[in-house]
């Protein structure tokens, strides 16, 4: 399986109301895959958001990493991913965190620990053949 991995410069950050559409199909053999939001293009940048579906667990983790430690990890409820299909996620700052919409149903509201003005990139990456990344 190759690794897909994936940057984009956000130079203005993040601001309420951005939306990142992420579109792509999980390879039949995926493990995991993620879209992290990086305060930096730095090796070992913060990650004000890291959003990672295990389908080899059958969850999704959500977490923040400042100074080189991970934070409190967070879990979706069930896994609306499948291998072979394809996806949409939406990921939308909010006053307080980022609201992750599945398809259709929101997921999960995970709330801000690092300021969205911080964040500088967005990187997509793992198991994963993305489609398209749009920012508007």
């Amino acid at each position: 399986m190759s690794v897909f991995q994936n940057k984009a410069p956000l130079p203005e950050g993040i601001r309420v109301g951005t939306v990142l559409r992420i579109r792509g199909v999980v390879p039949d053999q995926a493990g995991r895959f993620y879209v992290n939001l990086l305060c930096s293009d730095d090796e070992g940048a913060d990650a004000a958001l890291h959003f990672n579906p295990r389908l080899d667990a059958s969850e999704v983790v959500f977490n923040t990493k400042e100074e080189g430690k991970w934070g409190r990890e967070e879990r979706g409820r069930g896994i609306p991913f499948q291998r072979g299909q394809p996806f949409e996620v939406l990921l939308i700052a909010t006053d307080d965190g980022y609201k992750t919409v599945v398809g259709d149903d929101e997921y999960l509201h995970f709330r801000h620990r690092v300021p969205p003005s911080r964040v500088r990139m967005v990187e997509v990456g793992g198991d994963v053949q993305l489609h398209s990344l749009k920012i508007f």
